[in-house]
């Protein structure tokens, strides 16, 4: 398989992105809504995690990618003690924060995997080959740019040459 060219085909993100729906469903109840700072804490975590995994795509360096994965872990791991006060608090039930803390467990299952393979050769190695295939693609495109507007240099753009 290629690699991803949107962060929205990573499972990583897609699993993160699962907890922040269902996160932010669960903010929306009275009595978190009651203590803003916690809901606000609460969902900004679970946002982080996702937009955490977004950024590193962006980046186009496995390091990079990996150290944004780091961030990302950690906002994952504070949705998860949050999830616990609110189970404490009595915002969710029992039931409910076994099914949340399940979600933010695969996530972070599947960012380790990912992560390991970021900090691995073969992500090294893809990602030369994809920055020198790009930049390849690149300098044919530049060339043939160049080529279309010499082209277009020799076209002229007065009325009397299309009038025998």
């Amino acid at each position: 398989m290629d690699g991803a060219t949107r962060f929205e085909e990573l499972v990583t993100w897609q699993r993160m992105r699962e907890l922040e729906v269902e996160v932010l469903k669960v903010a929306s109840r009275y009595a978190i809504v009651r203590n803003d700072k916690f809901k606000k804490q609460l969902t900004e975590a679970a946002g982080s995690a996702t937009r955490n995994v977004a950024e590193g795509f962006a980046r186009y360096n496995p390091g990079e990618f990996a150290r944004f994965l780091d961030v990302s872990r950690a906002s994952a791991s504070e949705v998860r003690s949050c999830l616990l006060t609110a189970r404490t608090a009595g915002y969710i039930s029992e039931a409910e924060f076994r099914e949340l803390d399940l979600l933010a467990k695969r996530g972070l299952q599947v960012l380790a995997r990912f992560q390991r393979y970021l900090r691995s050769e073969a992500a090294r190695r893809n990602a030369r080959r994809y920055r020198y295939a790009r930049r390849t693609a690149s300098n044919a495109s530049n060339a043939s740019n160049a080529s279309n507007a010499s082209n277009a240099s020799n076209v002229s753009n007065d009325s009397n040459d299309s009038n025998p």
